[in-house]
């Protein structure tokens, strides 16, 4: 019978590893065994090998004292070698299997056990049993005592080094005595309970709940000492730190773990916790008065702990991490049905904590054992045990009498700042990452883990039961007031911050209000005070900061900070200044991150601006500008989507009271403008704009768009002449804002070129004088181009005034150029036709590069208005026909200065996808017809371009013939025949010969084929007759032309022929193709043509006959009648094919001869 019983050790005890050994005894089902012994188990029939012996169960128990001198022997061969273990390992040692010792002893222990429980129930057995070996039973009890009593001898290093990855393999002999100490603890208390069965003695119970005890009292010595070597400092971490010697003894702990709260359930016997803590209280009271023993003669007392507290702690929440087990030993973690709470106990080591010197900080090692212990508590009441506050109340109690410490200033990890050094963002960030970030305890402070515990329990308990909340605020609360705070150094308020901000980011964002109301006011400053003020008020910015980041109204605590705001920005010390930057910085980020503008944000625009502007550092200026000008942008379009956001409308009140002025002051300082001239110059522009869409609003606070537009545009008072440039090619650009200006100022355009002329001759630099004349340029252009129905004196006045310029008389080659573009009706047609005059007398690429920058600088940004008055209303005005005529004559003339290689958005080709190509389903399909007019146009334009190279070219134009072909090729005379439209004709008179090829190839390759279900493509009718109009005209069109179409149409159309089906009308116009060639004149004049074409006819034939034999045919007898000599010329060849099949047996060949 298998009586085999030991643990398998599986060395060190790994905190990420919970799998059981399968060889253990846990997995041998000795917990159920004990709880659940077998009863009807029969010796009668069964032998078993005892020491050595064999010989029959039923009867070897009657030999009882003889196998317990035997065991005896073994042990004391254990224990003769009670000596330090230097190497852990396999070893030889007088050859004796210490092994084979264990496992004996292990096999008549079970063996007895299993005995006894079989007879338990069978008076009679009992009573002729037990009389017999009654004194043999008390003498094996005595044995065990004895043994299990030597523990305490057992050098220190016996059980440091208990385990072996090698297990029972290992035959060190203080590997094997250890393990038949914790194996004979085992079966010590299981032999224990079993007695309580068979003599059913109530006082059983209580000597098994005794014997219980002194294992976990042994169990706890053997902790102890692994626990009085380690180095207790600001590094380690207990969670990592097991109390057990080797992966057996954890095996152990569990299994009395669900042994004794099993029967604790089930007998009302003490339970699991209880003995534990019985153990423990020893340990941290010191009191050996109670001491339990094995043996009267060997003291079996706990030696006194160098830290109990924190080594009770350390016990307790890894003896709670093995109620992780099921009963079956699968680790659940806490998910596990198993779970009890120690609480009481954990409270009452930490009372006694307190009590040590952990309230006053009369501990020398106080916060080393905070950072250690918190970790451990964290743990048990978030994840493992029911919430419970006294525990926090208790840790609480060591920090708050100490918050003038600098526990918060770390020495290491992101936040290790000074507080001077610490932003508000910093602090509401660093408090936010204790909470939801990755933390790093080895980075934190005692009470910096303390915030994280005290967040984390409030974040997971803190909204679903109000109670634990109200506790905690309670406990908190009650230990600050106003006065208290204030007596606070920097240390103090950081520390007092932190925990407040804590609390209304986990539990109730109210606390910042409580927290606003005790912290010391700011208004008063001397030196001894500055610093502190500084953090004073950074706190407070951190609770508006949580404010906005919950999407609270800001308008409930702005009162805390309006005041103070007003104040500081009139003083002129270091302390206001920083004071000012942190609070416009906070507010950036506030009003950068809110895109409704509904927290009251208006309650903190005010008179401040004004004097900041005034004093604050130079290179702040252009971020408060930047912050206003985007908000005021935001509240614009949150007004024009949605009228009643009544933020935004508040916000923009705001600004006109307290910006707007300002802001008109600033263009006369040239000291504040520096820089920040183009931010000033959008922000004058925004004014401007506003005051023309809301008018009454402006009023209200004196201000209109004329006398904003006059003073920023034309006012000689001006200093930097940049914001008057950025401001007009602001407006200028903006098509809807320079409508608008002109209805609310009647001499708009008069205006506009005075303020030109003015800077121009104010302007020495040439950089700027370039810019102005560019955007003046682009002016004229624009109003040339769209300004066809208005008064041409307006546009003559600046066209007379920049043709002065010595940048725009360079483009004209000749004298003649010039008079034209001033005499013309259509100075922008001379124009654009001068700068291809230009191009092309340029020799060097460089000079060809510099001249088109600059052309496309002055048609930069064309596509974005040119389409603007274009509608379907207008389609058909002398104004869109003037537009497209523009378009097309630009790109005709200068498409390679507008083009860039292989680059997708370059400014020729998105302008030709926006005045030519419609996406599918656009309304705009009228685009279609006007680009028809200009087709030859931009196809010509296109031609001077390297087509070849490049290949997103090649898709555009292969697009542009998608989508024109149906309008350039239409039905006439009912569908019986088709007109090609004269601009499509007129591309193929005046492109060269490669290009030509190219639309050629293009053409055939993708229009001209056959789809799977041997359909031809939808342009390809269209395709055949712009084809035969080309033939047809003869000699209208080059020469070159019929021969690529000899060359490159020829084989698609043949081949077409060869795969559609009979009566398909491609029959017919093959034929009628093959009659055009032939009717060609260059056809009759030139021998090279006429080869070309027997040369595709007989590649056809040649491809297809073997194939498709009755099309040939077919298709060879249509040649024949209408030219026999071509049928003739290549009948050697149609010879050869038939030869060649019948020579290689072809299935076909009898029939093609």
């Amino acid at each position: 019978m298998d009586l085999d019983a030991t643990f398998d050790c599986s060395g060190k005890v790994n905190v990420n590893d919970w799998q059981l050994s399968r060889t253990g005894l846990f997995y041998r089902r000795e917990v159920d065994n004990t709880l659940f012994s077998q009863t009807d188990y029969s010796f009668s029939h069964v032998e078993v090998n005892l020491f050595g012996c064999v010989m029959p169960g039923a009867i070897a128990i009657m030999d009882l004292k003889h196998l317990i001198n035997c065991m005896e022997m073994q042990l004391k061969i254990l224990n003769r070698h009670e000596r330090p273990v230097t190497i852990s390992g396999s070893c030889n040692n007088d050859n004796v299997n210490y092994f084979s010792l264990r496992r004996m002893i292990c096999e008549f222990i079970v063996y007895f056990r299993m005995y006894m429980n079989s007879i338990k129930w069978d008076l009679n057995a009992l009573e002729t049993v037990m009389p017999e070996i009654g004194k043999d039973v008390d003498s094996l009890f005595d044995c065990l005592k004895h043994f299990l009593s030597t523990l305490h001898s057992i050098p220190d290093s016996t059980l440091h080094y208990a385990a072996s990855n090698i297990g029972n393999k290992c035959n060190q002999p203080e590997f094997h005595l250890y393990h038949m100490h914790i194996e004979l603890r085992w079966f010590f208390v299981t032999l224990m309970h079993s007695r309580t069965t068979w003599f059913q003695y109530h006082t059983q119970l209580e000597e098994f709940e005794t014997t219980a005890e002194m294992v976990i009292n042994d169990l706890l010595y053997s902790t102890l000492k692994i626990f009085e070597r380690l180095a207790l400092n600001w590094t380690i971490d207990l969670t990592q730190k097991t109390p057990y010697c080797c992966t057996c003894t954890r095996e152990l702990w569990l299994m009395f773990q669900i042994l004794v709260d099993s029967l604790g359930e089930r007998k009302k016997t003490k339970m699991f916790w209880d003995v534990v803590n019985n153990c423990i209280d020893r340990v941290l009271t010191k009191n050996q008065s109670q001491v339990i023993f094995w043996h009267r003669s060997v003291d079996s007392s706990l030696p006194d702990c160098k830290n109990p507290e924190l080594f009770c702690i350390w016990i307790i929440y890894h003896l709670s991490l093995l109620y992780g087990y099921s009963n079956d030993g699968v680790y659940l973690q806490s998910n596990s049905s198993r779970i009890k709470s120690n609480c009481e106990q954990v409270e009452k080591v930490l009372k006694a904590y307190v009590c040590k010197g952990g309230k006053d900080g009369e501990r020398d090692e106080l916060d080393v054992e905070l950072k250690i212990i918190i970790p451990l508590l964290l743990d048990l009441i978030i994840n493992w045990w029911q919430p419970r506050v006294p525990i926090i109340s208790f840790l609480w109690d060591c920090f708050h009498k100490r918050l003038d410490q600098p526990f918060l200033l770390q020495t290491s990890g992101p936040w290790a700042l000074s507080l001077e050094k610490k932003t508000a963002t910093d602090i509401l960030k660093q408090i936010n990452d204790r909470i939801y970030g990755k933390f790093e305890h080895s980075k934190e402070s005692s009470y910096g883990i303390f915030l994280h515990l005290i967040g984390t329990f409030l974040k997971k308990y803190g909204t679903s039961d109000l109670k634990y909340w109200n506790q905690i605020k309670g406990r908190v609360y009650t230990k600050f007031s106003k006065n208290k705070v204030a007596e606070f150094s920097e240390s103090g308020l950081y520390n007092f911050i932190s925990l407040f901000i804590t609390l209304a980011i986990t539990a109730d964002t109210n606390v910042c209000i409580t927290m606003l109301d005790l912290l010391p006011s700011t208004h008063e400053l001397n030196n001894d005070y500055n610093k502190k003020c500084n953090l004073i008020w950074k706190g407070k910015l951190a609770c508006l900061l949580l404010f906005n980041e919950r999407k609270l109204s800001l308008g409930s605590i702005a009162g805390h900070f309006t005041e103070t705001i007003n104040l500081i920005s009139c003083r002129k010390d270091e302390t206001s200044r920083s004071m000012m930057i942190n609070f416009v910085d906070v507010l950036n980020t506030i009003l950068a991150g809110n895109e409704k503008m509904d927290l009251g944000e208006f309650n903190f625009i005010g008179g401040w601006i004004d004097r900041y502007l005034l004093e604050c550092q130079k290179n702040r200026i252009g971020s408060l500008l930047e912050m206003i000008a985007n908000v005021f942008e935001k509240c614009i379009i949150l007004q024009v989507s949605c009228n009643n956001s009544d933020g935004a409308r508040k916000m923009l009140d705001a600004l006109w009271c307290f910006v707007a002025s300002r802001v008109r002051q600033l263009v006369f300082d040239p000291v504040l403008t520096g820089d920040n001239y183009k931010i000033i110059s959008k922000l004058a522009v925004i004014f401007t704009l506003e005051a023309v869409r809301e008018p009454a609003t402006a009023k209200k606070y004196k201000h209109s768009a004329v006398s904003l537009f006059q003073h920023f545009a034309a006012s000689i008072f001006v200093k930097d002449i940049r914001i008057t440039l950025y401001y007009l090619t602001s407006i200028l650009e903006n098509e809807e804002a320079v409508q608008n200006l002109k209805k609310e100022i009647p001499n708009f355009d008069t205006i506009l070129i005075q303020v030109c002329t003015n800077l121009l001759c104010l302007i020495h630099c040439k950089a700027i004088r370039r810019e102005l004349i560019k955007y003046m340029f682009q002016a004229w252009i624009k109003c040339s181009i769209v300004g066809y129905n208005v008064s041409k004196e307006d546009i003559r006045i600046l066209q007379n005034y920049i043709i002065n310029l010595n940048e725009i008389k360079e483009i004209f080659v000749s004298d003649y150029d010039v008079y034209e573009f001033k005499n013309n009706d259509e100075p922008i047609l001379t124009f654009i036709i001068s700068f291809m005059k230009k191009l092309n007398t340029l020799k060097s690429e460089q000079e060809k590069h510099q001249y088109n920058a600059k052309c496309k600088t002055y048609f930069k940004n064309l596509e974005k208005w040119i389409m603007i008055p274009i509608t379907e209303e207008t389609k058909d005005s002398e104004l869109t026909f003037w537009i497209y005529r523009c378009l097309g004559t630009l790109i005709l003339c200068i498409s390679p200065m507008l083009y860039t290689k292989n680059q997708p958005n370059d400014m020729l080709r998105t302008l030709i996808n926006k005045i030519i190509l419609v996406p599918e389903n656009s309304t705009q399909s009228y685009i279609k017809q006007l680009g028809k007019k200009i087709f030859s146009m931009i196809m010509l334009g296109l031609e001077k371009l390297n087509v070849k190279s490049d290949i997103l070219l090649q898709a555009m134009i292969r697009d542009i013939f998608d989508q024109y072909l149906p309008i350039l090729i239409v039905e006439v005379n009912s569908g019986c025949s088709f007109k090609v439209s004269d601009t499509l004709l007129k591309c193929f008179k005046d492109v060269k010969n490669e290009f030509l090829r190219m639309i050629f190839e293009m053409l055939m390759s993708n229009f001209y084929n056959i789809s799977s279900d041997n359909a031809l493509h939808k342009h390809s009718n269209l395709i055949t007759w712009l084809i035969k109009t080309l033939l047809k005209e003869g000699r209208k069109y080059p020469k070159y032309i019929t021969e690529h179409i000899i060359q490159i149409c020829s084989p698609s159309i043949f081949g077409c022929y060869m795969k559609v089906h009979d009566h398909h009308p491609h029959k017919l116009h093959t034929i009628d193709f093959i009659n055009d060639i032939i009717k060609n004149p260059y056809y009759e004049e030139d021998k090279f043509i006429r080869e070309k074409f027997q040369t595709a006819i007989s590649a056809a034939v040649q491809k297809y006959l073997m194939t498709n034999t009755q099309f040939t045919f077919e298709f060879i007898r249509s040649i024949l009648s209408i030219k026999k000599s071509i049928i003739i010329n290549i009948f050697p060849q149609i010879e050869a094919i038939i030869l060649y099949a019948e020579q290689y047996n072809r299935p076909n060949a009898a029939s093609l001869r």
